[in-house]
């Protein structure tokens, strides 16, 4: 993700989610990452990429998403996706916490945050 703004402070968010083979869900989760409710774009907010890091055999991908002040929002509105659309009963992989197993925020440039 590129911006014409200096200082400005971004993350990476690794959302470990509890499905690889259907596409459409992923695709969904990734779409929820970065469509607020009334369907406009969060700004600054980026999903970076989805398949290549999804794992058939262990049933999990990883969306990473990177944002500046919209990180919180996207990641939540994933998990919220991620919630309704994956059945932990029915997933098959190695055992899973839920439909979000782990939530990783990584610091990729320190700057100034709108508060």
């Amino acid at each position: 993700m590129s911006s014409s703004r200096l200082g400005l402070c971004l993350a990476a968010c690794l959302l470990n989610i509890s499905e690889a083979r259907r596409k459409y869900i992923v695709e969904n989760i990734a779409k929820a990452a970065l469509l607020e409710k009334n369907g406009h774009r969060y700004p600054e907010v980026s999903v970076l990429n989805i398949f290549s890091f999804s794992d058939q055999d262990y049933n999990r991908s990883i969306i990473i998403a990177a944002s500046v002040n919209e990180l919180g929002n996207s990641v939540l509105a994933a998990s919220v996706e991620a919630f309704k659309s994956v059945n932990v009963e029915a997933q098959e992989g190695i055992p899973c916490l839920g439909a979000v197993d782990l939530i990783p925020i990584y610091t990729l440039s320190r700057g100034q945050v709108d508060k």
